[in-house]
């Protein structure tokens, strides 16, 4: 992973915004957070110079942008989870209803 993306992950983890799932390891997007304190830390993290932006220099356009395509493309619950939670698919009822009938 890019150090840039990791600048942008770190901001989105520690505003809340991005979650890691405690079971899969797998981010995920908490739609429930408002995503404007991820916004509003990363502009004031260039505008102070601090280290932790330096890849971005004085660009703090760069990391929202950065920002705002990470969050675009976090799927909204663990994958993972997601895919547990699914139903198997239901089987043709037709087939046995057939069966039956034709033991009687």
């Amino acid at each position: 992973m890019e150090r840039k993306q990791e600048i942008a992950i770190g901001i989105a983890l520690q505003t809340h915004v991005l979650k890691i799932c405690p079971v899969h390891h797998q981010l995920y997007l908490d739609d429930e957070i408002n995503p404007a304190g991820a916004f509003a830390l990363a502009i004031s993290l260039v505008r102070q110079h601090k280290p932790c932006v330096k890849a971005f220099g004085n660009d703090a356009h760069a990391l929202t942008d950065l920002l705002s395509d990470t969050l675009g493309i976090a799927p909204g619950c663990c994958p993972e989870c997601e895919s547990s939670f699914q139903s198997p698919p239901i089987r043709d009822g037709s087939r046995v209803a057939e069966s039956a009938l034709e033991r009687h």
